[in-house]
């Protein structure tokens, strides 16, 4: 699964508006109600933040990620907001967030998520990248970031069979 067929330009969100995780979570939801992904956000948003009220979505070094599955969606979306400021989510190294990530998988496929998180978390801990997003100035140049990483960690995977 590949970042590029989840995340769309309209769906990274740069600068993010968010103050709190409730907030970011929120926005990211009609982020992708705007994009018509979704056509309402209240029960997923219920469902995600009962989730993390179980498990924190912070993962630590400034990521966080949210996941959940949805009637609404066929193949697994994603929204990518990034704030400049950081956003407190009580993170396991007491970081604030600066990348947020939430994916939605289809209800017949519920863990697809897992290979989406794990190609995230290879392309957020790369190399400089997390100061490339944040140098950056559109959410056209990011995805261009993580397209052209992408391609190079596809190409590298593919020489190391």
């Amino acid at each position: 699964m590949k970042l590029v067929d989840t995340l769309k330009e309209k769906t990274i969100l740069f600068p993010l508006g968010a103050i709190d995780k409730q907030d970011s979570v929120k926005f990211l939801l009609n982020c992708l109600l705007d994009q018509n992904y979704l056509t309402a956000t209240t029960k997923l948003f219920s469902k995600i933040d009962e989730h993390d009220k179980l498990m924190n979505p912070a993962v630590g070094r400034g990521i966080a990620i949210h996941y959940s599955n949805s009637i609404e969606v066929e193949n697994s979306i994603a929204a990518f907001g990034i704030s400049k400021r950081g956003i407190d989510y009580s993170s396991p190294d007491s970081q604030k967030v600066h990348f947020i990530f939430l994916i939605l998988d289809s209800i017949n496929n519920p863990s697809e998520h897992r290979k989406l998180i794990t190609r995230f978390q290879n392309f957020i801990n790369d190399t400089d990248m997390k100061t490339k997003i944040l140098s950056s100035t559109s959410s056209l140049e990011i995805m261009k970031i993580i397209s052209d990483w992408e391609t190079n960690y596809l190409f590298n995977e593919r020489n190391e069979i």
